[in-house]
């Protein structure tokens, strides 16, 4: 076996070569992962950040509606005042005519601080980001002509049958008919691809069917398709009233949408939506 002596100042240069390169590679290695401990600590602290904007949002939405409780109880009361008030004066209104006017003026003035309170009661519980909410009068089901109209002119037909004896229902409940309408010839313009959609208003005694069928695709519309609710908010209007709705493509091809409204008002007669 041949023997080598290397010199010892060789042997000296190679080990400090390999500790530089070793010191090197560990040094690489630390700044990596220094980097990366960097970024992690900077992700956690965002999402630090956000679930602090997060419960600080919740913490303000559990005041909100705190708040809005006790505005409830000043509203319920106002108009029980209200509502008092009138049929005090209703009653005494021959007997007495001059506390009838008080009586009167005095409901007024709760029914004006009511509407005030509610509106306080809005405010607090709108959304931020959320349209404002305007003092416009909500439609009607007979603002459904110049919606059908709209509809038309963005190039769908459409025909509205009023089936069976108008009933008196109260504003609320024809705001959600109207906009079960509206936001079923919405996804049927955006979504379904149709021709032509058909409008029926079934009045029956203790209910009102609202159907909208149009002979496009047999494919449900995506929730959120029509000012941000889509399907899911036409159930949420009709189970608000204890109504149903049901959502399903045709065998012979369209969509049908159709809810069941319960209804407690007397026959409106003369009043047919013209088609």
């Amino acid at each position: 076996m041949w023997r080598v002596d290397l010199p010892a100042w060789r042997v000296a240069f190679g080990l400090l070569v390999l500790a530089v390169v070793c010191l090197s590679l560990a040094a690489a290695r630390l700044a990596r992962e220094r980097r990366l401990l960097l970024l992690s600590l900077a992700a956690e602290r965002t999402r630090l950040a956000g679930q602090r904007e997060a419960l600080g949002r919740a913490a303000a939405m559990r005041e909100r509606a705190r708040i809005a409780g006790e505005l409830h109880d000043v509203v319920a009361h106002g108009v029980s005042m209200m509502t008092l008030g009138v049929g005090a004066g209703r009653m005494i209104m021959e007997k007495d005519p001059g506390r009838a006017r008080e009586t009167l003026r005095v409901a007024e003035e709760s029914g004006r601080q009511a509407l005030v309170e509610l509106q306080r009661i809005l405010s607090l519980l709108t959304v931020e980001g959320a349209p404002v909410a305007t003092r416009h009068p909500q439609p009607r089901l007979s603002d459904l002509c110049d919606l059908l109209t709209q509809v038309r002119t963005a190039g769908l037909r459409v025909e509205v049958v009023e089936d069976g004896l108008p009933m008196e229902i109260g504003l609320t409940l024809e705001l959600a008919a109207y906009r079960i309408v509206q936001e079923a010839l919405g996804n049927t313009l955006k979504h379904a691809g149709a021709n032509s959609a058909h409008v029926t208003l079934r009045w029956r005694p203790g209910f009102l069917d609202v159907l909208v069928r149009d002979d496009g695709r047999a494919v449900p519309a995506p929730v959120g398709a029509v000012t941000g609710t889509g399907l899911l908010g036409m159930r949420e209007r009709a189970t608000m009233f204890g109504g149903t709705l049901d959502a399903r493509p045709l065998p012979g091809g369209g969509f049908e949408v159709r809810a069941r409204l319960p209804t407690t008002g007397e026959p409106r007669p003369g009043t047919r939506l013209p088609t």
